[in-house]
């Protein structure tokens, strides 16, 4: 159960060395044990804070829900004054500010998550590719477009009026832990996008380079 949770919450920016690991076996080959051990622990420690925060501002999330839903029955057996005096109150916590909802680019995360399809789109479809390496692309693609749909959906739960008992300050956090979060998948695409190509116009210059030789020296070999 740790293990899926860790690799479902794995923080994508360290993902992309793991693409050369699993189609670049000279790497592999070329790491000991204790490189693979050091690096090991440090992963679970970076992936167990971030894990964290994501799982507190989730947290929040549901909390600001259950707290919206159960206080908003109890506030209608108060008397007048008590009554207005706490509808003032919940109503501004469940009121979302400009001063938040400007807190975060929306147009910048929806030219993120634009980009981060698009990319996919180019190297599923690039040539060169093993079919266990398009396999494990496809993978990766499903992971990160579905961990992108939930941060968004998160978000706009944030930003939308009524949704949830917050303070500004809450929200403000839990709107930087998920605008982060979509950049953190954004910049891993860029980067495993670049590493698959790089692999693909490696491969793709190797074969040309044989080719040339055959030429030359009138081999097979």
């Amino acid at each position: 159960m740790v293990f899926n949770k860790l690799i479902k919450s794995f923080p994508f920016r360290w993902l992309g060395g793991l693409l050369l690991l699993l189609l670049n076996t000279a790497n592999v080959q070329a790491q000991t044990f204790d490189d693979w051990f050091k690096q090991g622990k440090t992963l679970i420690k970076n992936m167990t804070a971030q894990i964290a925060a994501l799982n507190a501002c989730e947290t929040g999330i549901r909390q600001g829900y259950n707290i919206a839903k159960n206080e908003w029955g109890a506030i209608g057996n108060f008397k007048n004054g008590e009554f207005m005096l706490h509808q003032s109150y919940y109503s501004s916590l469940s009121a979302v500010k400009p001063l938040v909802k400007n807190s975060t680019d929306l147009t910048t995360i929806q030219a993120e998550q634009q980009s981060i399809i698009s990319q996919f789109n180019v190297i599923n479809n690039l040539a060169g590719l093993t079919a266990q390496e398009q396999t494990y692309i496809q993978s990766v693609q499903q992971n990160v477009i579905t961990q992108c749909a939930k941060d968004l959906s998160d978000l706009q739960t944030v930003l939308t009026q009524g949704q949830l008992v917050m303070s500004d300050d809450e929200r403000i956090k839990c709107i930087n832990k998920l605008t982060a979060a979509i950049k953190d998948k954004y910049v891993f695409t860029c980067s495993f996008a670049n590493q698959v190509r790089l692999l693909t116009l490696q491969r793709s210059e190797e074969t040309e380079n044989i080719n040339t030789l055959n030429q030359l020296y009138g081999t097979d070999n």
